[in-house]
């Protein structure tokens, strides 16, 4: 599977499913300023959503998630 697909494939994840998966990502939707975190339509939302909505940098939001991820994850 190619990069890119696995950015979408991350892309179509909710915001939900996120922090229920990786609870230590509140922290990072805190640190990108958004409203995620208690947010009514975080069950709808994907991380798609959230980038275009805050107008975020993709390739950046996905760096940094990742980054976090990893670092959380130890």
């Amino acid at each position: 599977m190619s990069i890119m697909n696995k950015d979408l494939e991350v892309l179509d994840v909710t915001v939900s499913d996120l922090l229920k998966s990786t609870p230590s990502t509140v922290s990072f939707f805190i640190s990108q300023h958004t409203s995620c975190v208690g947010c009514r339509l975080a069950h709808f939302c994907t991380l798609h959503d959230v980038i275009k909505t805050y107008e975020l940098d993709e390739e950046k939001f996905l760096k940094e998630l990742a980054k976090y991820m990893v670092q959380n994850k130890q």
